[in-house]
């Protein structure tokens, strides 16, 4: 049986590029239409999960992260400058990262909510260390966090479990069999 390669193929890393471009394009497109912080988790950190299906070798949702974060930064997304922003899609795809290959995956519900989590909450971890640096008053900062921590995990598991039901459509349709065919 051959081994699988801990390196990316072309056609992953293809894969990976575009699946950075589409965080991008959900984050100009996809709006809800809700004044919440961290909604837009839903649509990435879903794109997120399905990536990290598809992928399933160590360090791709960080490529995802860097690349869409440069991709954000270049084209001016993001309400506090481009270092946030790249920074925050840095850390939502290395937090992904992690608690996806410490989890063991995204096959379950679970594991697919908490990866959502994970990854969209490290994205407002990221925007308090800037307040921080910036030397914003902690009070100031500490009245938003708590409605922030809440609607951004209710935004990251609702993406997280999304990105799951999307696999679990794709495994249904013999996406993966294709795959496997193509790789």
């Amino acid at each position: 049986m051959k081994q699988p390669s801990r390196y990316f193929s072309t056609f992953e890393l293809i894969l990976l590029a575009l699946f950075s471009s589409l965080v991008v394009v959900s984050k100009i497109v996809l709006h809800l239409p809700v004044k919440l912080p961290g909604h837009s988790g839903v649509f990435w950190m879903a794109i997120l999960v399905v990536t990290r299906g598809l992928v399933r070798k160590p360090g791709a949702l960080s490529l995802v992260g860097l690349t869409s974060g440069v991709l954000a930064a270049f084209m001016g997304l993001g309400d506090m400058g481009p270092i946030y922003t790249f920074f925050s899609y840095l850390a939502s795809g290395i937090a992904v990262d992690l608690v996806a290959w410490f989890l063991g995956g995204v096959d379950n519900l679970v594991a697919a909510g908490l990866v959502g989590i994970v990854g969209n909450v490290a994205k407002m971890l990221v925007k308090l260390a800037v307040a921080a640096v910036m030397q914003i008053p902690a009070g100031f900062v500490a009245m938003g966090l708590l409605f922030s921590f809440v609607t951004n995990t209710a935004a990251g598991a609702l993406g997280g479990v999304l990105g799951w039901l999307i696999l679990r459509a794709l495994k249904r349709a013999g996406f993966f069999a294709y795959l496997a065919e193509k790789r």
